[in-house]
């Protein structure tokens, strides 16, 4: 099952798990160490009505019981990366009935009272990413020249304009990643979303979000986490290729193999 190979097989443990459950959206945070930032975002997002679910991905502190301790449910998982979070949490939601997933981070470095945009945005598209556009002096020139430069690159291999393709802050079906053919299971999962789901025909859209740092230092590695972004892009343009060309009529792609025969044959 696509998506499946990038989740750890060692044990899960469901920390705590709210009494209600089923609805249409539920907001997943994939988190590694952030009991420090957590608990406003846990709030913002409840305040607004949204269940949560924190995927604690193998952290050293207590965000944990810090997430739990702020209405949140806790799904802790061995420390596989942040795109294995993101799935398990998407099985997660598959598996009690919610709708669509709303990504983000659990550092603050998205705002949650701005969900409302993703989800209005949600009802005519099959994924929605949050583009940071609004106060953009705040970000450090050199990540905005890379998200530049690393957006440019998804652009033309999903074949569509990608405006902010790091973003992490998204809405999409709860099912849609554990069907698309990704091997990414860190930051890299991220770039492969936008390049396999554009590539396969479904509605992604884009709209601004509010461009917030703090005291985060990022736990991007900048030559692991840049390689795992190249090959992701290399192997998620090859199997949308790879998966469009499947997909396609037989009587099609014979009719696109006869006249390089007749060529040859010609010659």
């Amino acid at each position: 099952m696509a998506g499946t190979a990038a989740i750890s097989t060692e044990p899960v443990h469901h920390r705590h798990e709210p009494a209600v459950m089923g609805g249409a959206v539920l907001a997943v945070i994939p988190a590694f160490n952030e009991a420090q930032r957590i608990a406003p975002v846990i709030l913002g997002l409840r305040a607004q009505g949204l269940p949560v679910l924190v995927v604690d991905d193998g952290s050293r502190d207590h965000t944990g019981a810090v997430a739990q301790r702020h209405g949140a449910a806790v799904l802790a998982q061995v420390n596989s990366g942040k795109g294995a979070a993101i799935l398990a949490g998407c099985a997660w939601a598959c598996a009690r009935g919610y709708h669509k997933v709303l990504l983000l981070d659990g550092d603050g470095q998205h705002d949650p009272k701005e969900a409302v945009r993703l989800i209005e945005a949600g009802l005519g598209a099959d994924l929605v990413i949050g583009k940071r556009l609004l106060h953009c002096e705040r970000q450090p020139p050199h990540r905005r020249a890379l998200n530049r430069l690393s957006s440019l690159l998804i652009t033309g291999l999903a074949g569509r304009r990608i405006r902010d393709s790091q973003s992490g802050f998204r809405l999409c079906r709860s099912d849609l990643l554990l069907r698309l053919p990704l091997a990414g299971c860190r930051f890299d999962l991220e770039s492969e979303v936008c390049i396999l789901a554009a590539r396969a025909g479904l509605r992604v859209r884009e709209v601004p979000i509010t461009v917030i740092y703090n005291d985060k230092v990022s736990g991007v590695h900048p030559l692991w986490d840049t390689l795992r972004f190249l090959r992701a892009c290399v192997v998620a343009w090859t199997r949308a290729r790879r998966h469009l060309r499947a997909a396609q009529p037989r009587s099609h792609r014979e009719a696109q193999r006869a006249p390089r025969v007749a060529s040859r044959a010609s010659a």
